[in-house]
Formats: structure tokens, sequence, C-alpha cells
């Protein structure tokens, strides 16, 4: 019956379950911030930061926190600090940095991969795209 029920959705032109996710480099830092909360009921809050520590998109009043919290482990790649309200997570790549703060029930090996997924997707198409002055 699921596969009846999946085919008459596609048939639909609906688009299927959801809204259509980018996965091309044309995941802005928006988007990703959707894109995330949309993957995850479990996320509270979110914010993608640039590799210094600049707000890009997301929750405003995690921007600072999040700073703060990826100076603190400058060579980290992932970060996971466990609260009483719940748990912060953090990843990073040389192009952007992504920090959520999740309920206490998240699944830590999901938000993670969520979060490689999502900076592997704004990584810049073919590499380094700054452009030499």
């Amino acid at each position: 019956m699921a596969t009846v029920t999946s085919q008459a959705i596609r048939g639909s032109g609906t688009g299927g379950y959801s809204r259509p996710r980018p996965m091309t480099p044309a995941l802005t830092p928006a988007l990703a911030v959707d894109y995330l909360r949309e993957l995850s009921a479990d996320i509270r809050a979110a914010a993608v930061l640039t590799p210094a520590g600049e707000p890009l998109a997301g929750d405003s009043g995690i921007a600072g926190p999040a700073r703060e919290l990826l100076e603190a482990a400058p060579g980290a790649a992932e970060l996971q600090v466990v609260t009483a309200q719940g748990t912060v997570y953090a990843a990073r790549s040389e192009h952007h940095a992504i920090v959520v703060a999740c309920g206490r029930f998240a699944l830590p090996a999901l938000i993670r991969y969520d979060l490689k997924v999502v900076l592997a997707e704004l990584a810049p198409a073919g590499g380094d795209q700054r452009q030499a002055a």
C-alpha cells in the first residue's frame, strides 16, 4: 500500500511529502537554517556563521554565544555541549560554521550528520571561489 500511495503522490505533481530541498551549491545560509529545521523537530535555534564567527542567517539570539563556543575550541571541526536544558551542536568547515541548540532528546549522531551534510551543501562548487585581488 505504501508504494501505491507514494506513486500517487509523485503522480500528482505536488513534489512529494515535503517541499523540494536544495541539493546543489545554491543552498544559501538562510535556506540551510530552514532545511535543518525541516530535518529535525528537536532543533530549537540555529545559526549559520562565517569562519570568523559573523552571523549569516538564523536566530540572532544565539549568534554571540555561538561565536564564543567556536572561539573556545578553534581546532575542533565538531562540538557538542550538554546542558540541563538540552544540547548544543556545532560544526564548521573552511567556509561556514553552523550552531544548533536542541532539546534533551535529540539524537546526537543524527544531528551531527545533518550538520555535516548542510555544511557540504553550503560549500562553494568546485572548491574555493574567492576572487584574486
